[in-house]
């Protein structure tokens, strides 16, 4: 395995300041002898690979990493909001992908994703995204379905290629409270997807996403709950394709 990028990648590492100060953590710090000599019985070395930007919306960004050697127990993504004030999103060890919610439009943020044994932070990795601008436009809810068929085609539509198709989707992580959908576009393109569902209270959900995404993560989930999902693919505001598939958290 040629993983040449691992020694760059370790240096710029260890130059990065000590992460964001989350008030929950400091006391940590203050005692390393505590903790447990169970963690020497790890294996040597767990390596984090690259973050890559996946996706980007005008309030949410959409992250992925490898993890070329050992494993984590969890991660967690530290940033800070557009106030400044730092945040901290936990993540399962199974995950490799996450998507930020609630951020600000064009605003410039750095994440840093942190893999964790125990409560020990072992290897981390950096990365920087700018947010998309305002989307003016709305989606449509499901509850507006009807307009689909009742819209007579706009000619603008016409000058499109003749076909976008959406390949199957797939469940790629269940949580308690998330699940991981990944799919492809085997011909054409989509301007923006939607991705719509029921809570667990029965109230339809919408989640806008940019038309470059190949995967996204539902977040706010309840446990042990069967969710259907719908994902559309968009040119402008019209639905083009759809294609569905269910999960249990």
């Amino acid at each position: 395995h040629s993983h040449t990028h691992h020694c760059p990648l370790s240096t710029t590492a260890a130059e990065e300041p000590e992460e964001l100060p989350l008030p929950s953590e400091e006391p940590q710090h203050q005692k390393p002898r505590t903790e447990p000599p169970a963690s020497e019985a790890l294996p040597a070395r767990a390596e984090l690979g690259e973050l890559r930007v996946s996706s980007i919306t005008s309030n949410s960004v959409g992250l992925q990493w490898s993890i070329p050697e050992g494993s984590f127990d969890s991660f967690t993504l530290q940033y800070r909001d557009a106030q400044g004030q730092p945040q901290a999103l936990p993540i399962d060890g199974g995950s490799r992908w996450v998507t930020v919610p609630g951020l600000s439009p064009s605003h410039r943020y750095r994440f840093h994703l942190y893999g964790l044994r125990g409560r020990k932070k072992i290897d981390h990795v950096s990365t920087e995204a700018v947010t998309a601008a305002e989307e003016p436009e709305e989606l449509p809810l499901p509850s507006e379905e009807p307009r689909e068929k009742s819209q007579p085609d706009s000619p603008a539509s016409e000058a499109l290629p003749a076909r976008a198709e959406l390949g199957e989707l797939r469940v790629s992580s269940v949580t308690s409270n998330s699940v991981g959908l990944q799919w492809s576009v085997p011909e054409g393109s989509f301007d923006s997807f939607t991705l719509q569902y029921r809570d667990a209270q029965g109230q339809p959900q919408a989640l806008p996403i940019d038309g470059g995404s190949r995967s996204v993560t539902v977040p706010g989930l309840s446990p042990s709950h069967r969710y259907r999902f719908h994902l559309y693919g968009l040119r402008g505001r019209k639905k083009i394709e759809h294609v569905s598939t269910e999960a249990v958290t």
